[in-house]
């Protein structure tokens, strides 16, 4: 299935699914498009990770935004470190902030307080996509890479539960703001990833009906990862000549073992058609020895020809 229209012009595309489906592979794929249709790209990260600096060939841990390609920056969003930036902006005397950030009393109440470095790490989303070069945006749009589904559910929960829990004042005016952000359907879209395996789907439907239900929030495509395509099942794969080579014995073999991938495959994508009430654009399967940049510019332009384009 295609994308629908104007998929693209989302500001903030927030990236979720279960550890391991291909998540950070779909936030460059999208990061990718978007750049190419001249669009200048945050790229973060929502927990300290290697798995998107070594498909864009950086080295160590992403600190502030650095730029990986033409139009494309990455950066990590850590909640310690997005309230420090936080108190710097409202305590504009540097001697004042220092005194502050480095205290012991300081960093108990970090540590102690219920759920801040996940208000803070979605409120810096925030903070990015209002923040102006000028008299443009820095960026025209954000791909945020998030965490594994349950605690990608913590962050994106916490501006609802902040704003309930607070009363008027700082805290639940910049929840709200928040909470607006997350669910403006002209701004923000929610791209739930998965692969067509049981335990995957399983948490993939369990997201859909939580981000369609309590979140309330604006869902774009499903991404199915890594969906194996075969002409005939299993079992129609025969078995290897007595004096065949060993060749055609392994080739046969890994047909079987296609078609079998194929098949499960099938049936599970089945299970998310019946449920899941969004576009969904399946991501084949790329035999490579290594996955890097080269094989998401192959799955952007073989299974989503056209979404790279003006």
């Amino acid at each position: 299935m295609t994308v629908p229209p104007r998929f693209l012009d989302r500001r903030v595309f927030v990236v979720v699914g279960k550890g391991g489906v291909g998540k950070s592979t779909v936030a460059a794929l999208l990061a990718l498009a978007l750049a190419a249709r001249g669009k200048r790209v945050l790229l973060a990260q929502m927990e300290p990770g290697r798995r998107l600096p070594e498909l864009f060939g950086l080295d160590g841990e992403l600190q502030g935004p650095s730029e990986a390609l033409p139009g494309v920056s990455l950066m990590t969003i850590e909640g310690e470190a997005s309230l420090s930036e936080y108190l710097g902006i409202v305590l504009p005397v540097k001697r004042v902030h220092k005194l502050v950030v480095t205290s012991k009393l300081y960093h108990h109440f970090v540590a102690a307080a219920p759920g801040l470095r996940e208000l803070m790490t979605v409120g810096k989303i925030w903070y990015e996509e209002q923040r102006m070069d000028g008299e443009r945006p820095c960026w025209d749009a954000i791909v945020v890479d998030a965490p594994a589904t349950g605690h990608s559910l913590q962050y994106l929960r916490m501006p609802q539960a902040a704003a309930t829990a607070f009363g008027p004042g700082l805290v639940r005016r910049e929840a709200l703001r928040v909470m607006e952000l997350l669910r403006d359907e002209t701004r923000t879209v929610v791209c739930p990833v998965t692969t067509a395996e049981e335990m995957p789907v399983n948490e993939t439907l369990e997201m859909y009906a939580q981000l369609q239900g309590e979140l309330a929030m604006p869902l774009g495509v499903l991404f199915v990862n890594r969906v194996h395509v075969a002409p005939v099942a299993a079992d129609a794969v025969c078995a290897p000549p007595a004096k065949a080579p060993a060749l055609v014995g392994d080739v046969l073999r890994c047909a079987r073992e296609e078609a079998g991938w194929a098949s499960i495959n099938a049936r599970y994508l089945a299970r998310l058609h019946e449920t899941i009430e969004i576009p969904t654009v399946e991501l084949p399967f790329l035999f490579a020895e290594e996955f890097g940049l080269a094989e998401v510019r192959t799955l952007l332009g073989t299974a989503l020809p056209g979404l790279g384009e003006a």
